[in-house]
C-alpha cells in the first residue's frame, strides 16, 4: 500500500518542472484542498512515486455511492515535448469508471479524449475531449470539476 498524503491542488504560477517528482508533489502538496478527497496514497509507494491514488467520501459524491469509497487515479509523463496524462475514477460499488486520457492509444480522437465505462447498463464510449489550461495542476482541478460536477452524475443517471 501506499503512503498516505493529503490530496491538494493549485495553480504553481505555470512553473511545473518536467519531473515526476514535483509533477507528483505539485498535485498533491498545494494548499487548496478539492472537496471530495479523503486520503490520497503516492503509488506503488513513496519512493517510486508513479501515480497519485486518491480515495473519494463516498458520501460527497452526487449521487451518494458506498458503501466503499471510490478513487480517483491521477499520472503525468512527459515524452519528448508531449504530456501524457490519466485521471480515471473508478467507484467499486456502481462500477463506473471514467476519465480523460491523453496518449497515442485512440490517434482517432486526437490527442485527449474521454472514456467511460457502466458495466451495470452496459455503456461504455469513448469521445474526443479537451482542456483550455496546459498546466497539469490547472487541466486537474478542471477535470476535477467537470468530473465531479458533471459526468459522475449524468453517467450514474443513465
Amino acid at each position: 500500500m501506499g503512503t498516505k498524503a493529503r490530496f491538494n491542488f493549485c495553480v504553481t504560477n505555470g512553473a511545473f518542472r518536467h519531473d515526476r517528482q514535483l509533477r507528483l508533489s505539485g498535485a498533491q502538496g498545494c494548499s487548496t484542498r478539492y472537496p471530495v478527497v479523503t486520503t490520497v496514497t503516492y503509488e506503488p509507494d513513496s519512493i517510486v512515486k508513479k501515480y497519485l491514488r486518491a480515495e473519494i467520501d463516498p458520501t460527497r459524491v452526487a449521487p451518494p455511492t458506498g458503501p466503499k469509497p471510490p478513487t480517483l487515479d491521477v499520472e503525468w509523463r512527459f515524452t519528448t515535448a508531449t504530456q501524457h496524462y490519466r485521471i480515471h475514477y473508478a467507484d467499486p460499488n456502481t462500477g463506473l469508471n471514467c476519465g480523460w486520457h491523453r496518449d497515442e492509444d485512440h490517434p482517432e480522437l486526437g490527442p485527449l479524449h474521454f472514456q467511460y465505462e457502466t458495466p451495470t447498463t452496459g455503456d461504455a464510449d469513448r469521445h474526443p475531449d479537451k482542456f483550455k489550461k496546459t498546466v497539469p495542476t490547472e487541466i486537474l482541478w478542471a477535470a476535477l470539476d467537470r468530473l465531479f460536477e458533471t459526468k459522475v452524475p449524468e453517467l450514474t443517471e443513465r
